[in-house]
């Protein structure tokens, strides 16, 4: 899905999400910078990392996206790259890479997670450290149930999902309803395909790439639950 034609809402809807913010900011002091950060969206995660006085490389596909961050974070040592976690080849290795808030979800095949891995594992320092986080599939609610996702202005958005177990893949349609001060309704339709993974499916994918690994069931390392809602990964070749 190519996020720029709905760049703004994304920034509007996530903007005051910080469960994960913790998290990768205490990586992001453990290990130092430059951190790269994969599938950077508007630059939440970035802003966080670089406050601490970090450089950040932040990896993004879609044009709006990147300009949204970039705005942002115009005081701040942040690089915003075009780019595709799939083909990565920035010529240098980091102390710590980072894919928050299902980046990793926009991999939808094995071929294309290899890529992306393999790219990870190339540009990993010697002794750093690779963290991701991804939703947990056992939270999967009912299909084709449509919900009112919040109101942002004059534009209200509603959901609703398709879910197709044998491709592991969420489908989410978003309906973005926004009345112009004439009242004139106009309606956008966006759609999310989310590939998702299972438990061993991911440390098996892991460990083929020679990395050890911490799997968590939240962002304060708890353990992983049936009815934790997230995974938590820290990462590190073997």
């Amino acid at each position: 899905m190519d996020y720029s034609p709905i760049a703004l809402l994304y920034q509007l809807q996530y903007e005051n999400y910080a469960d994960d913010l913790e998290f990768y900011t205490r990586l992001a002091q453990d290990y130092g910078g430059p951190v790269l950060e994969l599938g950077a969206g508007t630059g939440r995660v970035a802003r966080a990392l670089a406050r601490l006085g970090l450089e950040v490389w932040a990896l993004e596909p879609a044009e709006e996206m990147r300009k949204l961050g970039a705005r942002h974070t115009r005081d701040l040592k942040v690089k915003w790259l075009p780019g595709d976690m799939r083909r990565l080849e920035l010529g240098r290795q980091f102390p710590l890479i980072i894919a928050p808030f299902n980046a990793l979800m926009h991999l939808y095949t094995l071929e294309e997670q290899d890529q992306a891995l393999q790219g990870i594992a190339a540009h990993l320092e010697k002794g750093g450290r690779f963290a991701f986080d991804l939703y947990n599939p056992a939270h999967i609610g009912p299909a084709g149930v449509l919900q009112h996702e919040g109101s942002y202005g004059p534009t209200q958005v509603f959901l609703y999902q398709e879910h197709h177990p044998i491709a592991q893949a969420l489908l989410t349609h978003y309906l973005v309803d926004t009345t112009s001060p004439k009242g004139h309704l106009r309606r956008q339709h966006h759609t999310l395909t989310q590939r998702y993974y299972t438990r061993y499916e991911l440390e098996r994918w892991l460990r083929a790439f020679a990395f050890g690994y911490r799997l968590y069931g939240g962002f304060h390392k708890e353990p992983l639950l049936a009815e934790s809602p997230v995974f938590v990964v820290e990462a590190w070749r073997s």
